[in-house]
Order: C-alpha cells, then structure tokens, then sequence
C-alpha cells in the first residue's frame, strides 16, 4: 500500500478500533442509563419518604394502605427512539398524580375544601439530580474515549 510513498495501515487499524468501540460504546450507554435511572429511582423514593406522609385510609368503598405511594415509585425500561434513548422514574399509584400535582379535597357532607398545593417530588429530585448526572456523563464519555 505504500506504493505512492504513503503507509495507511495506521488509519486502517484506527478504523477498526473506532467501529469495534461503537458496538461496545451501546452496551455501555444500555447500562450506564439503567445504572442512573436506579440512582435517580432510590433519590426519588427517599426525597418521597421526606415529604410525604404514610397515611392509612379506611372507607367503606375505598381501603389505601400507608405508604403505597412510596412503594409504587419505579425506574421504567430503557426506551430507544432513533437516536434518542431514555429512561424514566414514574409512579405507577392511582392517585400518584394528585400527590403530585395538587388536589381540591372533597369532605363526606359533600362541600369542597380548599386547594391542598402538591409536593412536586419527581420534579424537585430532577432537578437536584441533573447537576450529578451530567458529571457522571462527562466521566462516562472520558472513559469511553480513552478505551479507543
């Protein structure tokens, strides 16, 4: 190959190393979104266990255990769209969103109560958790280039 004065061999094995690290670099992407899904997952669960109370219901059409709202938040799947892939922290409680969000209580008599403000849990650990994750990104993304 060096027919015109110019060895490429070096280029030729650089190649190769860049297409073996891009099959490796999905199974390391895979794992480092579940890796951080969990920790947001676990930051998620203890800012819940903080800020929302366990409170037991017993009605006669309705029954709630304490603390289902605690035990009902997740790490979802790792979901792959194009290029784009994510992973998701949810609650999967029927009145998840109303611990959330906020709700207008309604008493037995019939009347409405005032406007009970919600705790806004998955937002505020987001929020505090974005600053660690792109660090980790950062190291994640280091390491990766430093392989090749």
């Amino acid at each position: 190959m060096a027919r015109d004065g110019i060895d490429l061999s070096e280029l030729d094995e650089f190649t190769d190393r860049l297409i073996q690290s891009s099959k490796e670099a999905d199974k390391v992407q895979r794992k480092f979104l579940r890796q951080q899904g969990s920790k947001l997952a676990r930051k998620t669960r203890a800012k819940a266990r903080a800020k929302v109370n366990k409170t037991k219901v017993v009605r006669k059409k309705y029954t709630r255990e304490a603390g289902q709202y605690h035990k009902s938040i997740k790490r979802g799947k790792l979901v792959v769209r194009g290029n784009d892939r994510h992973i998701r922290v949810y609650s999967n409680d029927k009145i998840g969103h109303l611990i959330e969000d906020g709700w207008t209580p309604k008493f037995r008599d019939g009347t409405k109560g005032s406007f009970q403000s919600g705790k806004h849990v998955f937002e505020e650990t987001r929020e505090e958790f974005e600053p660690e994750y792109e660090r980790a990104c950062e190291e994640a993304i280091d390491e990766m280039i430093s392989k090749i």
